[in-house]
């Protein structure tokens, strides 16, 4: 039995509606989905930024506790970390100490190197939410022995 023509343009109609339904659909959707994509590799990104920060400061401070190292020492060791990891940095300020530095730590004193890292160049999606972030991270080890002075 063949359908009459009235039940074929009924089904046509019907089918018609639904491929309507799922384009408005996806017009609604694929906005809310293209944002929260975005968002996540914003935040990701800061992520990874955090955690370089962190490992910074970590070879800073290791190369500065052996004998005769400064902080000069810490500080190119800390943009060459950074630069081996294509994270830009404002030359001043990438490091800052705690008092005494390096150089005048006594031996087993504690000295605290803190990297900052600004959020802004650094994103894969330049975006106004992190424009003014300063990504920080300290480290704190003991200077192993206290430099010599040559008298």
């Amino acid at each position: 039995m063949t359908p009459s023509p009235a039940s074929n343009r009924r089904r046509f109609r019907r089918d018609s509606n639904r491929s309507g339904i799922a384009t408005v659909e996806f017009a609604i959707v694929l906005p809310v989905l293209f944002v929260l994509t975005l968002g996540t590799i914003d935040v990701c990104s800061v992520m990874f930024l955090k955690e370089s920060a962190v490992l910074a400061a970590y070879e800073g401070a290791r190369q500065g506790v052996a004998r005769g190292r400064t902080n000069a020492n810490v500080t190119t060791r800390v943009r060459e970390f950074l630069d081996e990891r294509n994270i830009q940095y404002q030359s001043g300020s990438v490091c800052t100490f705690s008092s005494p530095g390096f150089e005048s730590a006594e031996t087993l004193e504690n000295v605290t190197v803190t990297v900052n890292i600004p959020a802004a160049g650094n994103l894969l999606i330049p975006t106004e939410r992190f424009a003014e972030l300063i990504v920080t991270a300290s480290v704190t080890m003991r200077k192993e022995y206290e430099n010599l002075t040559n008298n």
